[in-house]
C-alpha cells in the first residue's frame, strides 16, 4: 500500500526527531575510545633521607634532582650552574617559596634538559642552595618542580624505585588502578596541588609536597587542633634547613590520626613550626607519601594512592 506523500513526510520528520533526541541524550560519542595515555618517561627513583631523587641530564651531564611537587620553579645549585658555565637570564628571576618565607633568586638558562626520554630545550632554572647529599652515585644539584611536573601525569613508586611521566588526553574519568584511593585536589596556576587532609578528625588544607622530608603543620594550625604551646614544649625539638639554607626550629608531635581520606595513619609523628607561607596550613610530605605508590593526575585534578 502506498502511503500518501504528506503522511510519509510526517513519518520521516518524526523518525528524524526521535533519532536526534536519542543522540542528544546519549553520552559523548565513545569518549573512552578517545582517551589516550602515553608513557613518555621512565626513570629510577630512590630515597635519600626521605628525599625522592631522580636522574636528570643537564646539558649532557648526569645528575640527580629532588622530585618536588611543592616547588613552583625547578632550580639548580649555584655551584652546578658555575661548573656547567650556564648563562644567566637577566630578564628573569624566580621566587622560591620556603617555610621561612619567599626567596628571590636569579635564573639561568639550560640548553638541554633530559628527564628520561623527555627532552626540554631552553629551560629556565632558578638558583637555590641545597643541603649536602653524601654517598650518592651522582651529585644532587637541583629540584624538579611543578613548572615541569605539572605538564604530565606523574607516577611515583618509591617502594619499587621508579618514576614515570605520562601524557594523558581526553580522559575525565581516568583512574590508574581499580583499587586506588582517590583524592581530589585544587591546582594553582603554577601547578601546586592542595588536598583536604585529615588531622585528628579535622580537615586541614595541605600542600602536596614530595620535597618536604616530613609532614609539617603551622603552629597556628596545630593550635586550632588543640595542640597547646605547653604540649609542644614537651615534644622533641628538631632543626631543619629551609630554602636558602636557613635553619628552622621544629617540634615533633604525634597526632592520633593524620593523612588523606581512605588512607589515614594512626599515631603519626609530624613536625610543627612557624611557617611563613600565606594560605598554607600544612605540608603533606614524603614521610607520608613515600611509602605509597602515588599518581598525581594534573590533567584531572585528582591524586591516586595505593
Amino acid at each position: 500500500m502506498r502511503m500518501p506523500r504528506a503522511a510519509a513526510a510526517l513519518l520521516l520528520a518524526v523518525t528524524l526527531a526521535i533519532t536526534l533526541a536519542a543522540c542528544a541524550a546519549a553520552p559523548p560519542a565513545r569518549r573512552a575510545d578517545r582517551c589516550t595515555m602515553e608513557r613518555v618517561a621512565a626513570l629510577p627513583l630512590h630515597d635519600a633521607r626521605n628525599f625522592m631523587l631522580a636522574p636528570v641530564r643537564v646539558n649532557g651531564r648526569a645528575a640527580l634532582f629532588v622530585v618536588d611537587t611543592g616547588a613552583e620553579a625547578s632550580t639548580l645549585t649555584p655551584q652546578a650552574a658555575a661548573a656547567l658555565h650556564l648563562p644567566s637570564d637577566p630578564g628573569r628571576s624566580s621566587v622560591l617559596l620556603g617555610i621561612s618565607g619567599p626567596v628571590r633568586t636569579h635564573s639561568v638558562r639550560v640548553h638541554r634538559m633530559e628527564i628520561g626520554d623527555v627532552i626540554r630545550t631552553d629551560q629556565i632554572l632558578g638558583l637555590g642552595e641545597m643541603p649536602a647529599f653524601p654517598g650518592q652515585h651522582l651529585p644532587v644539584v637541583g629540584l624538579l618542580g611543578t613548572d615541569v611536573l605539572a605538564q604530565y601525569e606523574v607516577e611515583l613508586d618509591l617502594p619499587d624505585g621508579r618514576m614515570s611521566l605520562y601524557a594523558l588526553h581526553d580522559c575525565p574519568g581516568f583512574t590508574p588502578w581499580p583499587d586506588a584511593v582517590t583524592v581530589p585536589f585544587a591546582r594553582t596556576r603554577t601547578g601546586l596541588a592542595f588536598v583536604d587532609a585529615v588531622v585528628n578528625g579535622s580537615t586541614v588544607r595541605a600542600l602536596l609536597d614530595t620535597g618536604a622530608r616530613t609532614t609539617l603543620l603551622a603552629r597556628e594550625t596545630a593550635a586550632s587542633l588543640g595542640v597547646s604551646a605547653a604540649a609542644l614544649a614537651d615534644d622533641p625539638p628538631r632543626v631543619g634547613i629551609g630554602i636558602g639554607m636557613g635553619n628552622v626550629d621544629f617540634r615533633q608531635h604525634r597526632f592520633a590520626e593524620l593523612g588523606l581520606p581512605g588512607a589515614i595513619e594512626r599515631n603519626m609523628p609530624a613536625n610543627v613550626a612557624e611557617m611563613r607561607l600565606p594560605g598554607v596550613a600544612m605540608l603533606l610530605g614524603a614521610d607520608y607519601l613515600g611509602p605509597r605508590r602515588i599518581w598525581i593526575s594534573y590533567a584531572t585534578g585528582r591524586l591516586f594512592l595505593r
